[in-house]
């Protein structure tokens, strides 16, 4: 984690937000270092024998995350989302394991999975009556018009151009990644049943059994559990992945996933 002090706004600040709200500070999970987060960090520090400065640098970081570890899915929280959909556990993982390309919702400690999209950007930009025009030269890597897989920095560096593009607008930035095992876009937060995209971040934060909560949300509003019940691999690919869904196999991993788990 990087050091963080007043008026800072980028991804680590969600973070430092998030453990705070943990340890029961009433702080505003917004991404920006204001007034509440500093006070929260200073209580803090003098709690713990650190210097209060409200600067959150090495020592304050390790305190803040002593015994903290990223809550992983458990064999019970398949079978309570499998129950919830009135699916079986093996559709459950099979989805999961082929979303994730076997990997989990984290990258790291209070590091959702993400994945940002500069040409969603654009548009949700525009949305907000911000003209995206004006970045296209200065931040061509985290906004353009169309979509280029070039563009993308992978892995935990996505947060970079996350924090690179919460500096021109906080909500629209959010709104532009796809988060956790599911990558569900920001945009979609309703759909999961979040009023903001706020709240629907923090879940992302909160653990894998909240993002596959969201993705029950998701699948429920937007009509794909009959799909699930009937294996009908295709047509869940291609209105849960896109029209691109056959160039990247997705039916067919679903299919050779969910054989694998139904019979174990």
């Amino acid at each position: 984690m990087n050091t963080l002090k007043y008026n800072i706004i980028n991804s680590d600040t969600f973070s430092l937000q998030f453990i705070l709200m943990k340890k029961g500070y009433n702080v505003q999970f917004d991404g920006i270092f204001g007034n509440n987060t500093k006070n929260a960090v200073i209580d803090f520090q003098e709690k713990n024998n650190l210097s209060a400065d409200g600067i959150v640098g090495a020592k304050t970081w390790d305190k803040l995350l002593e015994g903290e570890n990223i809550s992983k899915l458990s064999e019970n929280d398949f079978i309570k989302i499998a129950k919830r959909l009135d699916v079986d556990v093996a559709t459950v993982k099979a989805v999961q394991e082929v979303e994730t390309a076997g990997r989990g919702g984290f990258f790291a400690l209070l590091k959702p999975a993400i994945l940002f999209e500069g040409h969603i950007f654009w548009s949700e930009l525009k949305k907000r009556g911000i003209d995206p025009n004006k970045y296209s030269v200065s931040d061509s890597d985290i906004c353009y018009s169309k979509w280029d897989k070039k563009k993308y920095s992978g892995g935990i560096k996505e947060y970079n151009r996350l924090s690179k593009a919460m500096k021109i607008n906080i909500e629209a930035a959010l709104s532009s990644c796809s988060w956790g095992m599911f990558q569900i876009m920001g945009f979609n937060h309703k759909s999961c049943e979040k009023d903001n995209i706020y709240t629907f971040v923090k879940d992302m934060y909160d653990s894998e059994y909240e993002q596959l909560n969201l993705f029950a949300a998701f699948v429920e509003n937007n009509n794909l559990v009959k799909y699930l019940k009937s294996h009908n691999w295709d047509e869940f690919a291609k209105r849960y992945n896109g029209s691109g869904y056959k160039a990247n196999k997705y039916d067919t991993k679903l299919a050779s996933a969910y054989k694998k788990y139904s019979l174990q």
